[in-house]
């Protein structure tokens, strides 16, 4: 057989020989690659493993440190004293949180009778928040409340009246469901960090009551006129008439507001 005759068998024996090591190198390729997966799988399964074995869990992971609080009870509270000698700071913070937390709870049973103190401003606030919820037809939660801490953040005296705004960190399990029992927002396992404003009011107003306080507190004397001293006075420096005896004195809340 002539050279030239055997070129076609060479040429196509070198091609089956070329073409079966791409084959063998593309094999290799794909089993390569298909350990390497095999092995992530095997990696993610064992930290999967490794993460439930040690008791961690999604809330753990996502859970927040408890949010600061803007507080100068320290700075304020000298001058609360000073115009309400009889104020007493650990049993406002402690009503302040209780309505803060019967606020909360009222919204989730939407049940306004929860809530244990406050002037119409915040029943109206609380009435108004329930109303939505059932016309959407939808529950807000608010679980395992945890109070960190509260301070005094703010007193202000104006157009006779005086307002002392208490600011609260507070921990909680939030979330809405819908109609169906859907969760729509929130984590029912991921404990949520959030603050809160509370207003606390005081009125002194001898022919006012609760539904008034906006109208502002007296701070004349009853019988001769003359300004009082200090807001919280018990008697009038000039005559000496009785001033809490004759007045309506209280202290009440009239909004709570989340802050961001």
């Amino acid at each position: 057989m002539k050279f030239y005759n055997l070129i076609p068998i060479v040429l196509v024996a070198i091609g089956i020989a070329v073409g079966a090591l791409i084959i063998v190198k593309v094999v290799s390729k794909i089993a390569g690659a298909a350990k390497s997966v095999a092995s992530t799988i095997s990696d993610v399964a064992e930290l999967a493993k490794a993460v439930k074995d040690s008791g961690v869990t999604r809330a753990d992971v996502y859970e927040q440190p408890p949010k600061s609080v803007s507080g100068v009870t320290s700075i304020i509270l000298p001058a609360i004293t000073r115009d309400f000698p009889e104020f007493d700071y650990n049993e406002a913070k402690a009503r302040a949180e209780g309505v803060l937390t019967s606020f909360l709870q009222a919204v989730a049973a939407k049940d306004k009778n929860i809530l244990t103190e406050g002037y119409d401003e915040l029943k109206n606030k609380l009435e108004n928040k329930i109303r939505d919820l059932l016309n959407k037809n939808q529950t807000e939660y608010f679980d395992n409340i945890k109070i960190h801490r509260t301070e005094i953040n703010n007193y202000n005296k104006s157009k006779g009246r005086c307002i002392i705004t208490f600011q609260t960190a507070i921990e909680y399990i939030h979330y809405l469901k819908d109609e169906e029992g859907k969760v729509i927002a929130g984590d029912e396992q991921i404990r949520e960090q959030s603050k809160y404003n509370v207003d606390m009011i005081y009125v002194q107003n001898r022919d006012g009551g609760d539904d008034n306080y906006q109208a502002g507190m007296g701070i004349n004397c009853p019988n001769c006129g003359a300004p009082l001293g200090m807001l919280g006075a018990k008697k009038c420096s000039y005559c000496g008439t009785p001033i809490v005896e004759l007045n309506i004195k209280s202290w009440n809340f009239s909004d709570v507001k989340e802050m961001s």
